[in-house]
């Protein structure tokens, strides 16, 4: 097994905020525990990975070896638009970690209840093949998510309000190193307001 995809299960399992032990990354990758350990200890070996009590984490040797692609938003009813730009993210790297808008969020800026509740809402997204890690943002601060994930990319929607400078610059305040990434869409009719006010 390539280290690469053993690397980035292990960051996304871990920035999902659960133990990256022997039997999830067994159940993630395909494996058995034996090789998952196999695999494991060839990663501390490399000095790739440190193995502990709260199973394996990256080191920064390891961390180095992959690259990680962040993308936000609410997602509240996925459709085309949504699974173009999730696979043409995770294209950039190889590891996708999607933001998911708080509920608080949502009714603050939609100025309505979410018409999926967050849970759902990151549950759905874990679930699709490109997504390799779904979290809970956090409401006003859009930097304090990116530092915890410490994104190589960050992959803005064609359409969404974020300007690529504004977070290069803040981002590099707070000593992150990233490179900030506008998709296009073939689906620019496509959006989650006109689906709900066509429907």
């Amino acid at each position: 097994m390539k280290s690469k995809k053993i690397l980035a299960a292990i960051f996304s399992i871990r920035v999902a905020g659960r133990r990256a032990g022997t039997k999830e990354l067994a159940e993630r990758l395909g494996l058995s525990q034996k090789e998952a350990r196999t695999e494991l200890r060839n990663l501390s070996r490399l000095g790739l990975a440190r193995l502990g009590n709260k199973g394996a984490e990256l080191t920064p040797q390891g961390r180095k070896a992959i690259k990680v692609v962040f993308i936000g938003g609410g997602f509240e009813v996925i459709h085309y638009g949504h699974l173009y730009t999730i696979e043409k993210a995770k294209s950039l790297g190889d590891v996708l970690v999607v933001s998911v808008a708080r509920d608080s969020t949502i009714r603050k800026r939609k100025n309505r209840e979410p018409l999926v509740g967050e849970k759902d809402r990151s549950k759905l997204l874990s679930a699709l093949r490109y997504v390799d890690a779904a979290i809970l943002g956090v409401e006003g601060d859009i930097y304090i998510t990116l530092e915890r994930v410490d994104p190589d990319v960050v992959a803005l929607g064609y359409d969404q309000y974020h300007m690529e400078d504004e977070i290069m610059a803040e981002s590099a305040r707070r000593g992150m190193k990233l490179r900030v990434v506008r998709l296009d869409t073939p689906y620019p009719g496509i959006k989650t307001s006109r689906l709900l006010r066509d429907f």
